[in-house]
């Protein structure tokens, strides 16, 4: 895996932060890692002025460095020393993932040398750049919109047929390599950068939140090896369809849980701040039921257009020809009840080219079994973005 921000000459400590920047506010971990094992012991949270982040995009950056420190302050103050290494993670709505396949013939039965093996990786990352300007393009229709590449990891790697590890010292005549990269616009990762650095941090590493959410799937769900990922978020729902344990592609559908609040907000002509409130206690079963009746109401008929745009999206997907019958959902509007019970009642997929009507299942907390949470606070749904991101500091040092 290629971690294009790894600082260099970055020490291998067993304390780093994994950081989450929203339209909302900031969200940070202080986490301990030991011997193959994630602890949680610092947690931070900091409300963001209002429009200082819009769909993820950083406008006031002078904000978002307050929040970032105060979070940094509370994540760290039980503890003795200084925690300044930093993972950061970029969400669907402005990650795009997808892979790029590369097949060739050799001309003679020789042991593949490091030169080739560069020259291979050069090519897949010259054609994944021209893809994913293309589709950006397609996105947003501005062609000046510049990449970086924050993520690259192999999705598989063959040799006449047969799958390796490496390719270098490899003998043999054919040679196929799929690898997952994984773009977010400069101008974001420059304004990560930029932050970090005023709030005097540094960064370990900018990555895509999508893949590391499948690393921790595959961990836990042993043998899942082709699945869809989907993550309804504050602002967006991203989707990750995967196969062979690597992702093929990304999409994102600008509805998010700030969506359905919304829709709450406008029904009971409350504000958006009263609405969220109601559908957070709603989520957890604590509203009378005659409000109970009047937000359900409205989720119900969000998730219909919600759905109606699921359903488009996934016909975006022009490289599948068959989705894989398991779904996995997280996502802090994966909480809504509703949402779970549409996404499993409805026929939506019947256009989709499914193998079978899918099985979904929630991620929780609970199945990231290499981590624990010693603050006891974090358990919602809320935080597994930040959860997700620890994974990414095995790769970093190689373990």
């Amino acid at each position: 895996m290629k971690l294009p921000f790894l600082q260099k000459g970055t020490s291998q400590s067993n304390k780093f932060l994994s950081l989450n920047i929203n339209s909302k506010e900031v969200r940070g971990l202080t986490i301990y890692y030991d011997n193959g094992k994630y602890k949680i012991i610092g947690t931070g949270r900091e409300q963001l002025e209002n429009g200082s982040v819009r769909n993820g995009v950083i406008i006031d950056k002078d904000d978002v460095v307050r929040a970032v420190k105060n979070v940094v302050i509370q994540a760290t103050e039980e503890l003795e020393e200084k925690v300044n290494n930093v993972i950061l993670g970029v969400n669907g709505d402005l990650c795009l993932g997808l892979m790029t396949t590369i097949r060739f013939k050799r001309t003679a039965n020789l042991p593949i040398e490091k030169s080739e093996v560069d020259n291979l990786y050069d090519k897949i990352t010259e054609a994944a750049n021209i893809q994913a300007q293309n589709e950006y393009l397609e996105i947003s229709g501005n062609p000046d919109i510049a990449l970086q590449n924050i993520t690259s990891s192999n999705v598989y790697l063959r040799i006449d047929g047969q799958r390796v590890e490496d390719l270098q010292g490899q003998s043999g005549t054919t040679v196929e390599a799929a690898v997952f990269n994984a773009f977010a616009p400069e101008y974001h990762t420059k304004s990560l950068q930029e932050v970090i650095r005023k709030a005097g941090l540094n960064i370990m590493a900018i990555g895509s939140e999508m893949y590391a959410f499948v690393q921790w799937i595959k961990q836990h769900s042993k043998g899942q090896e082709d699945f869809v990922l989907l993550t309804l978020d504050n602002e967006s729902t991203n989707v990750a369809v995967v196969f062979g344990g690597g992702i093929a592609s990304t999409k994102s559908l600008n509805i998010g849980f700030s969506h359905f609040v919304e829709g709450v907000a406008e029904k009971m002509g409350i504000t958006s701040v009263e609405a969220e409130k109601l559908v957070k206690g709603y989520i957890a079963g604590k509203m009378m039921e005659s409000e109970s009746a009047v937000i359900q109401k409205a989720i119900v008929e969000i998730a219909d257009i919600w759905l109606s745009g699921l359903e488009l999206l996934f016909g975006e997907f022009s490289n599948v020809k068959t989705f894989a019958p398991k779904i996995f959902i997280t996502g802090y509007g994966a909480e809504i009840k509703d949402v779970l019970s549409i996404l499993k009642s409805e026929p939506w997929t019947k256009t989709i080219p499914f193998k079978s009507f899918p099985d979904i299942s929630k991620v929780n907390f609970s199945d990231f079994e290499k981590i624990s949470d010693a603050t006891g606070k974090v358990g919602g749904a809320e935080w597994l973005g930040n959860v997700s991101m620890s994974i990414i500091y095995e790769e970093i040092f190689g373990i």
